[in-house]
């Protein structure tokens, strides 16, 4: 039998308005979490365009917290625009999307967001009651569109041709210089390899060794000639980089080509004509080598008879002043044929005919006869000429007659540029590096290098006081140059305007104690 005490008493059952609370709080609670997890703004206004609600996200990307916007007018706080980038007001009452909204941050720096919207209406009247929606941020999104259509203009614009291949090196992107340099379309280089161009002239090994290069990592500069779809060629400096990824494999290569079809003209011309120049200068010499006799032959007999008339040999001449002419002729005639010789010299020795008769030669005489050949100048001008001679030297093999034509330009060129009681050194040594080492130093009136240079070259004649009082080929220092160096020797001339020169010749040991 149940208690009628108990069977009267009730139970606590829950009611179903506590559910729907406790349903509505966990809904509420998992929408606020929801709201925080999502990477986009969520926010919620009325029918008078005041912001309800903003999701937390506000202080992560604008530096507000909702508590700042909420209760202010959305239009108040940002500017809407168009994609044309007009000011313009969204039609609240219709859904709408991606709608440009530029706001700025707690710091003033300007944000802009896409805003989407779905407006909701009350039920009995159908009257706008609000809007809710998101709002995604862009603004990191523009810059790189930006930094891109920038980069992309450059490369549009750049006076280089670019090509963008994929690893296969099939190509991807070409500017509009491509067009211009190789006459192909965007449409006929995209998806083939860009040996289309090349024009068979260099061989396929040098392209190996590109390939190479590029698929191990490393940049490739070198020129290509390739050829334009019209069939004409043309050469371009190009430079080939590969694009790496994060993981060190390459994704893309880039090669940039700049035309220097132009310069590679100018230059194959400059070589046409520097070939010519030294075929015209070879052919020069050989005309002055062979004419050697036909010139010195009718000079020698003029100062020969000169000679002949000044000592009378076959009668008095009669009148003094013919005195006076034979002595003039004689004089110029020698002048003559000491231009003569050195022009002739030096043109043998370009045209590789000037021989060397070489014996073993002892420094001390051949050192004393040079001397005493310009003694005579050096003393008209009070300058000192001091010779220094190292003992013990080795025989030099040599050619006597060039090494005292080599002593006596030294010689006479430091007597000629030194002023009066200026002094003039020569000095011999030997040592195992260098041989035989001749040095030929001055007082003078030294030069700097644009006229060392002068001095150096055919018929190059420095302007001074010195040089006009004396005359001179002009070939001194280039002959005796190319005589040292017929003998396997080095020229090397060290000089400071105002203080003096150096010559020094250097004869290799080969040349040391040979025997004849």
């Amino acid at each position: 039998m149940v208690d009628k005490e108990k069977r009267k008493k009730p139970r606590n059952w829950p009611s179903f308005s506590d559910k729907s609370e406790q349903r509505a709080s966990d809904a509420l609670s998992r929408l606020e979490d929801i709201t925080r997890l999502v990477s986009e703004i969520i926010w919620d206004m009325n029918e008078h365009e005041i912001l309800t609600f903003v999701s937390p996200r506000t202080y992560e990307i604008l530096g507000m917290i909702p508590q700042q916007m909420i209760g202010r007018k959305l239009t108040d706080l940002g500017t809407f625009f168009s994609a044309e980038q007009e000011k313009m007001e969204p039609n609240w009452g219709k859904p709408f999307r991606d709608h440009l909204f530029k706001i700025n941050d707690a710091d003033g720096s300007e944000k802009t967001f896409l805003f989407s919207g779905l407006p909701y209406f009350d039920k009995g009247t159908w009257q706008l009651k609000g809007v809710y929606g998101t709002a995604k941020d862009i603004t990191e999104r523009l810059e790189i569109d930006k930094y891109l259509r920038m980069q992309s203009e450059i490369i549009e614009q750049n006076p280089s041709m670019v090509i963008v291949t994929n690893i296969e090196g099939n190509i991807e992107y070409v500017n509009a210089m491509f067009t211009k340099m190789s006459g192909y379309s965007n449409q006929e280089a995209i998806g083939r390899n860009p040996c289309f161009l090349q024009s068979g002239e260099q061989p396929q090994e040098f392209y190996a060794e590109l390939w190479d290069t590029i698929m191990s990592g490393e940049k490739w500069q070198g020129e290509l000639k390739d050829k334009r779809k019209d069939g004409s060629y043309f050469w371009a400096s190009v430079t080939i980089s590969p694009i790496m990824q994060k993981d060190g494999s390459i994704k893309h290569f880039v090669s940039v080509h700049e035309d220097i079809t132009e310069r590679k003209v100018i230059e194959n011309h400059l070589v046409v004509a520097k070939e010519q120049a030294v075929v015209a200068n070879r052919a020069k010499s050989e005309i002055l080598a062979n004419m050697s006799h036909e010139l010195r032959t009718p000079l020698n007999a003029i100062i020969g008879f000169a000679s002949a008339i000044k000592a009378e040999t076959f009668g008095p001449i009669g009148n003094k002043k013919y005195s006076e002419y034979i002595n003039d002729i004689g004089t110029s005639g020698e002048h003559l044929l000491e231009l003569i010789n050195d022009i002739l010299d030096v043109s043998a020795i370009e045209a590789g005919k000037l021989e060397l008769n070489k014996n073993n030669l002892v420094i001390e005489g051949l050192v004393e006869e040079s001397v005493r050949l310009i003694q005579y100048r050096a003393e008209k001008k009070y300058i000192n000429l001091k010779v220094n001679i190292a003992d013990s030297l080795p025989i030099l093999y040599a050619d006597k007659r060039r090494m005292k034509q080599i002593l006596l330009n030294l010689l006479s060129n430091a007597v000629k540029f030194t002023p009066d009681n200026g002094t003039v050194a020569l000095s011999v040594v030997h040592d195992e590096t260098s041989g035989h080492v001749f040095t030929v130093t001055d007082t003078g009136i030294g030069m700097n290098h644009v006229e060392l240079a002068k001095a150096m070259s055919e018929f190059g004649q420095v302007d001074s006081g010195l040089s006009r009082k004396e005359e001179g080929t002009g070939l001194g220092l280039p002959l005796t140059k190319g005589l040292v160096e017929l003998h396997g020797g080095t020229f090397d001339v060290a000089s400071e305007k105002g203080k003096g020169s150096t010559v020094t010749v250097c004869l290799p040991k080969e040349r040391s104690n040979v025997d004849s």
